[in-house]
């Protein structure tokens, strides 16, 4: 995952709404025995965190990653999309990263059109 993407996070503050936001959408997604723990603004342990959640949901409940998804607006063909231009990765590295970016992308959008 590239950080540069995520320059917002530092530059406008944003840090701690994006832990917030992530937490809130996995435990109103029905999840919260695998709300990523994010104690910290190191956005390498936020991935590690987030991916193990979703590497959790995918081997013993596909249904409720399948809720967290729908949840946070991630489509499948989004995630065929993603799978498609990075087959070197796996599947849980893409829903990895298509989170982490779609959830940044809802924290951004709302701070600049709020």
């Amino acid at each position: 995952m590239n950080l540069d993407d995520f320059h917002y996070l530092k530059k406008l503050d944003l840090f701690e709404k994006f832990k917030a936001q992530i937490e809130r959408d996995f435990e109103l997604s029905g999840v919260k025995e695998v709300v990523p723990k994010l104690g910290t603004n190191d956005l390498s342990h936020i991935y590690k965190e987030v991916f193990r959640s979703v590497f959790h949901l995918e081997k013993k409940e596909p249904t409720s990653l399948m809720n967290l998804l729908y949840r946070i607006d991630i489509s499948e063909s989004q995630i065929k999309k993603m799978t498609q231009a990075e087959p070197e990765k796996s599947f849980e590295e893409i829903l990895t990263i298509a989170i982490i970016k779609r959830i940044l992308q809802k924290v951004v959008y709302k701070h600049f059109y709020s």
